[in-house]
């Protein structure tokens, strides 16, 4: 699967004391990122009892975003296991001509899958493991 990518605009809320993009705002951008691609995936997976938390987060920032500034965030999910997967995420300043400029973070989410009743892991849906095997 290639890489999953949502473009959005810098907001002035988001600049932090220093004008540019705080810290936090970019783990944002992600979520924002992986809930579109979760909205995306052919199965309804929402409307079930089971469904994916966040086991882990690593975030590199590698350079700092101002604004006004579009930027292009992408993801690219990468070895299932049994109830979880890792994604891959980078975040991409845009040009005036629509192309990244810049790359200004990356790093990757772990997602595990649990019964929402029990909070326990259970197996990942098919679909998730198949968009990963197929990357």
């Amino acid at each position: 699967m290639s890489a999953f990518q949502i473009q959005l605009d810098v907001r002035w809320g988001d600049l932090d004391a220093f004008n540019h993009v705080g810290n936090v705002v970019y783990l944002r951008y992600v979520e924002e990122c992986r809930a579109a691609w979760l909205n995306s995936v052919p199965s309804h997976w929402q409307d079930g009892e089971t469904g994916p938390v966040i086991a882990n987060v690593h975030l590199n920032y590698r350079r700092p975003l101002g604004w006004p500034a579009r930027i292009e965030v992408s993801l690219k999910p990468h070895s299932p296991g049994r109830s979880s997967i890792r994604l891959d995420h980078e975040i991409h300043s845009l040009s005036a001509q629509g192309t990244r400029a810049e790359l200004h973070a990356d790093g990757s989410t772990v997602i595990v899958w649990i019964d929402k009743a029990k909070g326990e892991p259970v197996p990942l849906p098919r679909v998730l493991r198949e968009l990963a095997a197929s990357g």
